[in-house]
């Protein structure tokens, strides 16, 4: 494809959309995590409402930086603006910010053990994935 105004491929709009769902499936998350809490399900422990009620008021803003910012970035893709590389980065740093906190100042690597990092790695390759994804299409002229 060339520059400017044409019409970008179906595989940058696919990568698109797929980041967006993703950005989306984070926002859910996010409103379980702040509306619903820990819960009283059956999988929940005492352990999880503990470390829940233990997180500083800092590790929410990171959390929705994290999210708003990969879900903004995917859409500033869709929308072929460079903002979508800032905005990929700006997760990126929240995402590494709010797990690495998580591991290394809790102990819920010990309670839990190493499986618990195991969705949290996805997330990280995943917005490593958009980083990279973002500056592709802006080095292919995709973005303006």
């Amino acid at each position: 494809m060339t520059e400017g105004a044409s019409k970008a491929p179906v595989w940058f709009t696919v990568g698109a959309i797929v980041l967006i769902l993703w950005g989306l499936m984070g926002c859910a998350s996010l409103y379980m995590h702040f509306v619903m809490g820990p819960g009283d399900g059956a999988g929940t422990t005492d352990y999880d409402r503990q470390l829940y009620a233990s997180l500083p008021t800092w590790y929410g803003v990171v959390y929705i930086v994290a999210v708003l910012s990969g879900l903004l970035g995917a859409i500033m893709l869709l929308m072929r603006r460079s903002a979508a590389v800032m905005l990929s980065a700006l997760s990126v740093v929240a995402v590494i910010i709010q797990f690495g906190w998580l591991f290394v100042a809790t102990d819920i690597l010990a309670v839990r053990g190493a499986w618990v990092a195991y969705f949290p790695m996805f997330i990280l390759l995943v917005q490593l994935f958009q980083l990279w994804f973002a500056n592709r299409a802006k080095g292919k002229g995709l973005l303006r």
